[in-house]
């Protein structure tokens, strides 16, 4: 499996949403001004980018889907650590509004 780094304009788009997301929650939530919640952010999207590059290697070596002609994009693995980042923020940010009764 070869990786490269030429993408299409269509993986920047999801890469942009993606990141665009969590900037726009740890905004909101002002998460950015709390080290120890920064440091359970990047353990918790490290530990998604694990399981997605796992879960990716088996899906690939088990024929359930192939990056034809055999091309793994490197940005996937960004998309991944932001994805995580994300799923961090709107768990804070749900967790907080069930404390204060809004959700």
């Amino acid at each position: 499996m070869r990786i490269y780094n030429e993408f299409p304009p269509g993986w920047w788009i999801v890469f942009s949403i993606v990141f665009g997301l969590y900037l726009l929650l740890i905004i909101l939530r002002k998460g950015y001004k709390r080290v120890d919640e920064l440091k359970a952010q990047f353990i918790v999207s490290f530990i998604f980018v694990i399981m997605s590059v796992a879960i990716e290697y088996i899906a690939i070596s088990t024929g359930l889907w192939t990056y034809f002609p055999g091309n793994w994009p490197i940005i996937l693995w960004f998309i991944y650590l932001g994805s995580g980042l994300f799923a961090y923020q709107m768990g804070k940010f749900i967790e907080e509004k069930m404390k204060k009764g809004r959700v």
